[in-house]
């Protein structure tokens, strides 16, 4: 009786291996928002039950390029309903990318943080980098600008990090010209663990 169930059990499961189907996995965390890169997902080939929702290995290279509508984590089945369908940067959003110095922004940053640009004051008197006169009172108090980080690279031989930010349209031109001065240091306001 035994060798027969053990045989019926090697069968049942040869049988159920037959049914695996190949489809795409993550094969790393990925924050929300984030554009998905091949680096991400990974084919797997999997037993799946009818009704889940999963995208089709073939389909790997059509889901390269879109974004996580939500954090997405190492080893889950990717499914449609967490890509976002929203052209990004979204509108009223705009793209700024900046070279940062070490020390000026917190460690691990990483996409899907929620940030504050904060536009520090030019040595020997230097004026902010906007082109604009400003009084005593509003250079005393630095301006600050709400971003959510949106990539950050690996640092290059002298330590800066390039970091792509999303900041609203009216902000970008002032950021990008503070960031190209070398004036801006990121404050963490929301890490993507929600910390």
């Amino acid at each position: 009786m035994l060798v027969l169930f053990a045989v019926a059990t090697n069968v049942y499961l040869f049988v159920s291996s037959g049914e695996r189907v190949s489809v795409v996995k993550v094969a790393r965390d990925v924050a929300a928002d984030h554009e998905i890169t091949q680096a991400d997902l990974e084919r797997a080939r999997v037993a799946v039950e009818p009704g889940v929702a999963v995208i089709p290995a073939r389909q790997l290279d059509q889901v390269v390029g879109r974004r996580a509508a939500v954090a997405l984590r190492q080893g889950t089945l990717l499914a449609v309903s967490q890509l976002s369908t929203q052209q990004s940067p979204p509108a009223g959003r705009t793209l700024v990318g900046m070279s940062l110095k070490p020390g000026a922004m917190p460690p691990g940053l990483a996409p899907g943080w929620k940030v504050r640009v904060v536009f520090t004051a030019g040595g020997q008197g230097q004026e902010p980098a906007d082109g604009a006169q400003q009084s005593r009172a509003e250079s005393i108090v630095p301006r600050e600008v709400a971003a959510v980080v949106d990539q950050v690279d690996e640092p290059d031989t002298d330590g800066s990090t390039t970091v792509s930010l999303m900041v609203p349209d009216a902000d970008s031109g002032k950021v990008a010209r503070q960031a190209a001065a070398g004036m801006v240091v990121l404050v963490a306001t929301e890490r993507q663990d929600g910390t």
